[in-house]
């Protein structure tokens, strides 16, 4: 596994990324083909994009600093399959 994808999951199933798409979003092989996923902040409503921290990738408010929304990638997934 590449370093970029270490400690990520696939924004779409949760599955453990292999690669990133073309908007740097963490995927697994069975997704790579996929367009980027958008996701809109609950808070204010601006997109939310993919950004890396400590401890892997999250998704984080473009309205950063005023919205400080985040969510990690699991939890989104896990939204979505509701």
């Amino acid at each position: 596994m590449s370093p970029e994808t270490q400690m990520s999951k696939c924004v779409f199933c949760g599955e453990n990324a292999t690669r990133k798409n073309s908007n740097g979003q963490p995927v697994c092989n069975e997704h790579m083909r996929e367009d980027p996923k958008s996701v809109a902040c609950p808070e204010c409503g601006l997109p939310m994009k993919i950004k890396e921290g400590r401890y892997g990738f999250f998704w984080g408010c473009e309205g950063y600093p005023k919205c400080k929304q985040t969510f990690q990638v699991e939890a989104v997934v896990e939204k979505d399959g509701d």
